[in-house]
């Protein structure tokens, strides 16, 4: 039986870098068997590419988010290059655009050329690209579409069933997070859950994990992933043997040769 994966979590912070094998070794006690590890800066990506070295249960994906853009300078830039081309970063990402009402907000048109230009990065070392989209959805779409010429990953996706469509023709997979728990997700997104092809599924927790006083986890990633894991079964009616396995499958499709 294969082990549940994990296309998407946070688990490079500075407070956890110590603490990375007992984050480990509860994930493989809970049947994980696989953690994509995705930094938004070069410090973050340079300790998940060591943790790399140390455990093959984690991938790395680095890139600057959206709302990042305006940290991006060309030093940013070169050490993205740099670290691209490490064997153990597998993805670019998570990058793309987001139209969130945050307190400072990035103009749309600088969003633009810092996700394209990392696109076409992606396209360059040859490796899947990890998409964040919020708030922007047919711009997201029509970009990509414009300049993506690897496959990639909708991370977080609740873009909706028409949308999902066009991601699909494109070629990209959709991976789902605690967010579709959540009723304000909305019924399109669970009927997207229900429909989407099984080829083109994947599962993330997402997690933010931070660390309290005590020096406890907030939140495990097991647990989030696990109760994702039982609601996508619960809206498809499988079992949740059966979408591990689909699971498991998908990302080592997608992942298979990035790095190598």
């Amino acid at each position: 039986m294969k082990g549940m994966i994990d296309s998407h979590a946070r688990i490079s912070a500075e407070k956890l870098s110590s603490q990375w094998k007992e984050t480990a070794a509860g994930a493989k006690s809970s049947g994980i068997e696989k953690i994509m590890v995705v930094c938004r800066n070069a410090e973050e990506a340079r300790r998940a590419i060591d943790i790399s070295a140390e455990d093959s249960m984690f991938d790395v994906a680095f890139g600057y988010w959206p709302n990042d853009t305006l940290k991006v300078g060309e030093w940013e830039w070169e050490q993205l290059e740099k670290l691209s081309e490490n064997p153990s970063v597998k993805a670019i990402g998570d990058i793309g655009m987001d139209y969130f009402f945050y307190e400072t907000v990035v103009p749309q048109v600088l969003q633009k050329e810092l996700f394209v230009r990392q696109m076409e990065l992606a396209n360059k070392v040859g490796k899947p690209a990890l998409i964040h989209m919020r708030m922007a959805g047919e711009d997201t779409r029509r970009y990509i579409k414009g300049h993506l010429k690897v496959p990639g990953i909708m991370h977080n996706y609740s873009g909706g069933y028409k949308l999902m469509k066009d991601f699909l023709d494109i070629g990209m997979y959709l991976s789902f997070s605690g967010r579709i728990l959540l009723e304000a997700s909305g019924e399109s997104t669970r009927k997207a859950v229900r429909e989407i092809p099984l080829d083109r599924l994947l599962l993330e927790s997402d997690v933010q994990l931070t660390v309290s006083s005590d020096g406890k986890l907030s939140l495990t990633l097991q647990e989030q992933l696990s109760q994702v894991l039982d609601y996508v079964c619960s809206l498809r009616g499988m079992e949740r043997e059966a979408l591990i396995q689909v699971v498991h499958d998908n990302y080592m499709n997608l992942f298979s040769g990035a790095g190598d």
